[in-house]
């Protein structure tokens, strides 16, 4: 390039950089700032090269646009295997990305559950608490230690297999029962 055509590319870069910057914020929010200054300074590279190349006679601003395009779908494509995370809900209409009123919301959802899961477990244990010693080792033999119903009949010298699940039957409803109870005086419900 000559210094005129020179001139005319430095212009054209001042005249366009800032609408590029606008248009490719606001259609691609899953890049960053820097990255849009990184597109926009390979794109203006690659134009150079093309006018240089002879396949352009000089700077056109809807080939320029589209290959900032095609280099910003290529940085969102190395970023898609990763989740990102916007600031605000457009980012929602991005593929791969989440905005942080979901993120915020899943967290709460999660804490929710935790609480929930640790009442249930203290409610356990409280009806554990109550219940007679034989018909906690009974239950606790076939859901902890995971053994079969003849050797728990076995272990507790009971009949056969059928007594001990008839046992653990009925161990099975008292604490159900109880754990109701529980859970209506803790809830109110």
């Amino acid at each position: 390039m000559d210094k005129s055509e020179e001139r005319v590319f430095e212009q054209f870069i001042r005249k366009y950089e800032q609408r590029t910057v606008n248009f490719l914020s606001s259609r691609y929010s899953a890049l960053s700032g820097e990255n849009i200054r990184d597109i926009l300074q390979d794109s203006y590279v690659t134009l150079h090269k093309n006018i240089e190349a002879q396949k352009v006679s000089e700077p056109q601003y809807p080939y320029f646009l589209k290959i900032c395009i095609n280099l910003s779908l290529k940085a969102i494509g190395k970023q898609g295997k990763h989740i990102i995370v916007g600031i605000n809900d457009t980012d929602i209409q991005q593929p791969n990305t989440v905005s942080m009123h979901k993120v915020e919301s899943i967290l709460q959802v999660c804490d929710e559950q935790e609480s929930v899961i640790n009442e249930k477990k203290q409610l356990v244990h409280e009806v554990l608490g109550e219940m007679a010693t034989r018909c906690k080792e009974l239950l606790w033999s076939f859901y902890a230690d995971e053994l079969s119903w003849a050797t728990i009949a076995a272990q507790f010298g009971l009949k056969n297999a059928d007594t001990a699940k008839s046992q653990a039957s009925r161990c099975r409803q008292t604490f159900k029962e109880k754990y109701n109870h529980l859970r209506m005086q803790s809830y109110g419900k």
